[in-house]
């Protein structure tokens, strides 16, 4: 009786703690998610300021950058939050996985905090006014920084689900190859996925920002400028994304074809398997209800036949299988939002031949709606990657529960919402900012009401 009991408990701590985990993770993405956008969007506006001296690059550039320190301040919270988190709560992760994760952390940090932060600091406060390359140099630093920063992040998070580069010694990791764990076999694809899901969700969230402005401003040249940037970042980021993210689920179903089953509900491995569009997934019965499915069609998107046969959920034991239902509704999210900012962007081109989308308040109204769509996007693929990996914290090798410190529930409730409260009050406060930045952004007063 008391086995079962602390068996209870320990569960509940496994559950709690990677909820905990999960509320931070996920609010954390929203900003790396963004600056990845933003640095280049930052880049790109300056190098044209230098290019052709039209201030309404510079100008644009300000009103951008003042949003960027705001999204750079929360990720650097957030991220010590997490990090804070991986330390206190799973501290068997890294007391375990030292010698291979630790030099990848360590390098982030210094990229982080250094490159990033320095070069913030210059853009911010050195030489506005001026044409400047020193400027111009930080820029670009920051946008390689950001795209570092996110390599490292990702080749950590990749190896954990495709490890490589070490071997099993008296149940201790000993590395062979540094190059092997941070190039392992699903990075490539993964961090062309996060990097172009990131530029993508940021050109929704520009023309979003830049729609208001001009449903509030007529025409606000820097709001037009924008929202001709993010429409044509938008259109390339999405068709690119559905290409990429092809070629990732093939090579996650190389190397993890039961966790594909598992977002995809497919329980009997079979040929001419069927591509579910949605169901009721029930773990308990091992079968779907109110399924609406396309025939033969996750055969060929994951064997390019139409007789291919794909491996069920059924394959994996009982003990080893995630939350079901969460990775298959959460990947069904993220498919059906991407499939909205498709249709969004071909209807632009197609409407955009008739009259400039920024002088159609439909359309600016219909962006103003999608901009978050993006980052709710980014949030369900994450969610997909990690409950689709349970219960291994490290494919095949470590379960998550193995790496989880000694808390009680009730300490993990505590720090739950302590964490909870706090992402509140952060959100509050960047609310209030970027609105004020929004609204007005110092936007001189005949960039507003002139004309290109």
């Amino acid at each position: 009786m008391l086995t079962e009991v602390i068996t209870a408990e320990s569960d509940l701590v496994n559950t709690l703690s990677r909820i905990q985990f999960g509320i931070t993770a996920s609010y954390h993405i929203i900003f790396p998610s963004l600056l990845i956008g933003l640095s280049t969007l930052l880049t790109y506006l300056y190098g044209k300021w230098l290019q052709t001296n039209n201030h309404v690059y510079l100008v644009s550039y300000e009103f951008w950058l003042k949003l960027v320190a705001i999204v750079y301040l929360l990720a650097a919270i957030t991220g010590v939050a997490l990090s804070s988190q991986i330390d206190n709560v799973f501290g068997g992760f890294y007391q375990q996985l030292e010698s291979a994760l630790s030099p990848i952390r360590q390098i982030e940090l210094i990229l982080a905090i250094v490159l990033e932060g320095g070069c913030i600091g210059v853009m911010l406060f050195y030489a506005r006014t001026q044409r400047s390359y020193g400027r111009f140099s930080a820029t670009i630093l920051f946008n390689i920084g950001i795209f570092l920063t996110a390599l490292f992040v990702i080749s950590r998070n990749s190896w954990m689900n495709t490890p490589a580069g070490i071997e099993w010694v008296d149940n201790e990791i000993h590395v062979l190859n540094y190059i092997d764990i941070l190039f392992n076999p699903s990075f490539p694809l993964r961090y062309l996925h996060m990097i172009v899901a990131g530029l993508m969700a940021t050109s929704f969230v520009v023309m979003g920002i830049a729609a208001f402005r001009l449903l509030k401003y007529n025409h606000d040249i820097v709001a037009i400028k924008s929202f001709n940037i993010g429409f044509k970042s938008a259109l390339v980021f999405t068709i690119c994304q559905f290409i990429i993210g092809d070629l990732h689920g093939l090579n996650v179903y190389k190397h993890q074809p039961l966790k594909i089953a598992s977002m995809e509900g497919h329980w009997e491995t079979k040929k001419g398997s069927d591509f579910i569009l949605w169901a009721n997934p029930s773990e308990e019965n091992e079968l779907n209800h109110h399924e609406i499915k396309i025939p033969y069609a996750l055969s060929i998107i994951l064997t390019h036949e139409i007789n291919g046969e794909v491996l069920g959920i059924k394959e994996m034991p009982k003990n080893e299988r995630p939350n079901i239902s969460l990775a298959f509704y959460t990947f069904r999210i993220m498919l059906a939002l991407s499939l909205l900012m498709l249709a969004m962007v071909l209807i632009g081109v197609i409407k955009s031949k008739s009259n400039p989308l920024h002088q159609q308040k439909w359309f600016l109204r219909m962006a103003l709606f999608m901009s978050p769509s993006g980052l709710i996007a980014i949030i369900a693929g994450w969610i997909v990657a990690e409950v689709s990996r349970q219960p291994w914290v490290v494919y095949g090798m470590i379960k998550t529960s193995q790496t989880i410190s000694a808390h009680s529930a009730g300490q993990i409730i505590t720090s739950m919402i302590t964490f909870s409260l706090l992402y509140l009050l952060l959100s509050i406060a960047a609310i209030i900012f970027v609105g004020k930045v929004i609204l007005n952004g110092n936007i001189p007063t005949k960039y507003r009401i002139g004309s290109d």
